[in-house]
């Protein structure tokens, strides 16, 4: 298993976190977890991007939510992504992913159910919108908030990954 890499995207005026992505390269393919911004919702997934690194097309598998036991139900890289039959996910990355989730979740997010009343009194006090799931406020200082939307990229993390799943997931983030 390589170095896990990390994105974020955040608004500190609007939706709060775009989104957020987890993922490990394997051989060619690419393996991880994202989280976003969607219609007043902050739906999330595995995925699975199959020979991202190889001269073939690449396909982008995704799980139904967090279900990724129950297989890739859709391939983001078709026009019609919904699969007819669910692909296995193979045992040693689900464990993989679960774990890698989690420790992504405990480092830098919480949800408004579940938060530290610290967390939330610090964004009230910096006039920060706390929503479903929100980025630490320790973690905040990491981001780039050079720009409007503020980010944060691992450092080796793969800028081209993030812009293959932003044109083609079902979030704001990347949407034209």
């Amino acid at each position: 298993m390589t170095t896990p890499q990390t994105y974020i995207a955040f608004t500190p005026r609007g939706a709060g976190l775009l989104c957020a992505v987890t993922y490990i390269e394997m051989d060619n393919h690419v393996f991880g977890w994202w989280i976003g911004y969607h219609d007043a919702a902050f739906p999330s997934a595995f995925f699975k991007l199959a020979n991202f690194f190889s001269l073939e097309n690449p396909a982008f598998f995704v799980t139904d939510g967090l279900d990724i036991y129950g297989g890739w139900k859709f391939n983001y890289s078709l026009s019609a992504p919904k699969l007819a039959m669910p692909i296995p996910v193979e045992d040693e990355i689900c464990h993989q992913l679960n774990q890698q989730q989690n420790a992504f979740i405990t480092e830098w997010l919480f949800f408004n159910t579940d938060a530290d009343i610290e967390e939330i009194k610090a964004y009230h006090q910096n006039e920060l919108p706390v929503q479903n799931v929100n980025i630490k406020y320790k973690k905040l200082n990491k981001l780039d908030q050079s720009n409007v939307i503020w980010t944060y990229a691992s450092n080796n993390l793969s800028q081209n990954v993030i812009e293959y799943m932003a044109s083609r997931w079902p979030l704001d983030y990347g949407k034209p």
